[in-house]
C-alpha cells in the first residue's frame, strides 16, 4: 500500500470533484491555458525579490525569453542557479514556475535565471535542448551584464527540466559548455523507455501517470528519433565520471520515481558525489504547486542548502 500524506489526499480529491481533466485528453494548446489559469498566487503565499527583469536573446531562428531574478544589489557578482522549467517539453513558462523561481533565489541567496525554452509539438526534440544550450552560452558569454560569480553556477530544474539540466552538466563536463559545479534535480524524465517498476503507479487524481509521459514523448520526439539517444534519455549517458555534485529529489507517487533512483546509483558507480531524498506520499510535481502542496516548501529548503553547501566548497 502506497503512502498519501493528507495534503496530497486532499489535492486528488478536488482534482477528482472538480472532473480535472486528464492530460492526454487535452491539446498541447488546452493544456497550456488550463496550467495558465493555475498561476495565479494568493496573497498569502508570495514571496518579494528586489529584482526581476526579463530579456530576449536568439536560439536558433528563435526568440528565447530569460528572467533574472536577484535578491541582492544587483551590481552584486553572486553565485547563479540556471533553472530549466518542468512540463513534459509541451507546456510550462516563466510563470508557471515563478513562485519556486522566487522561492529557490530566496533561500539560497543566489541569483537565478529561468530559461523559457521551446515547447513541443510546435517545436520538437532538439530545439528545448538547443535554447538550453544557447542560453548557457549567452549567460556565461555576457558574465559581465548580467553580473554573476562565472565559478559557482549551479543548473537546477523539475521533470523535463531536470532533463535538460542534466543533459548540460554533462556537457560541461565534455567540456563543451563552461563549468557547472553542481545540479539539483526535482523528479527529473531521464529515460524515454520508461521501463522501470515505478511506471505502474497510476492512482486515480495524480497530475503524472504513465499514460501522461507517453502523451508528452509522442508531442516531444520525431518519428525517428531513437529514445535510447542520450540526449533524449540522458539516464542511459555511457560515461558519467567527473560529474557535478548532485543532488535528487523525488517524490513516492511519481511514476519516474524509479529514474531518479537508477540516476543516483549510476551516478555513485562513478564515483561521483550524489545524494538523493524521496517524498513518500507526494506525487510528481509537488515541488511547483506550492499552495496546495506545502511539503514542496521543506523540499525547497532542502534544496537550497544543498545549493549553499554546493557553493561553499567550490
Amino acid at each position: 500500500m502506497m503512502k498519501v500524506d493528507n495534503d496530497t489526499k486532499q489535492f486528488i480529491k478536488l482534482r477528482l470533484e472538480n472532473n480535472v481533466p486528464e492530460v492526454e485528453n487535452l491539446t498541447p494548446i488546452e493544456l497550456r491555458e488550463m496550467r495558465a489559469s493555475m498561476a495565479a498566487v494568493p496573497s498569502e503565499h508570495q514571496v518579494q525579490i528586489n529584482h526581476i527583469n526579463e530579456i530576449t536573446i536568439k536560439s536558433e531562428s528563435r526568440e528565447l525569453k530569460l528572467r533574472i531574478y536577484s535578491n541582492k544589489n544587483d551590481d552584486d557578482n553572486q553565485p547563479l542557479i540556471i533553472f530549466f522549467h518542468g512540463g513534459g517539453f509541451v507546456m510550462g513558462d516563466l510563470d508557471s514556475h515563478d513562485l519556486l523561481c522566487r522561492h529557490l533565489t530566496k533561500k539560497s541567496e543566489c541569483k537565478l535565471i529561468a530559461v523559457d525554452y521551446s515547447l513541443a509539438p510546435e517545436y520538437k526534440f532538439p530545439c528545448s535542448l538547443e535554447d538550453s544550450i544557447n542560453a548557457v552560452n549567452y549567460i556565461f558569454e555576457n558574465n559581465k551584464q548580467i553580473k554573476f560569480d562565472k565559478k559557482k553556477v549551479v543548473v537546477c530544474g523539475d521533470s523535463a527540466g531536470g532533463n535538460l539540466a542534466l543533459i548540460v552538466a554533462i556537457l560541461s563536463k565534455e567540456k563543451k559548455l563552461p563549468k557547472i559545479i553542481g545540479q539539483i534535480l526535482f523528479y527529473p524524465w531521464i529515460d524515454f523507455t520508461m521501463s522501470r517498476p515505478s511506471m505502474s503507479i497510476n492512482l486515480d487524481g495524480l497530475i503524472v501517470k504513465k499514460s501522461t509521459l507517453d502523451y508528452f514523448a509522442d508531442h516531444y520526439l520525431n518519428k525517428n528519433d531513437e529514445i535510447t539517444n542520450w540526449k533524449i534519455s540522458p539516464l542511459l549517458y555511457s560515461d558519467f565520471y567527473g560529474m557535478p555534485i548532485t543532488y535528487i529529489y523525488g517524490a513516492g507517487l511519481d511514476p519516474l520515481v524509479d529514474e531518479g533512483y537508477a540516476l543516483m546509483k549510476r551516478l555513485k558507480s562513478f564515483e561521483n558525489e550524489v545524494y538523493y531524498k524521496v517524498y513518500e506520499g507526494q506525487m510528481h510535481a509537488f515541488v511547483s504547486n506550492i499552495v496546495s502542496l506545502p511539503t514542496s516548501i521543506d523540499c525547497i529548503n532542502e534544496a537550497s542548502k544543498a545549493i549553499k553547501k554546493i557553493i561553499q566548497i567550490n
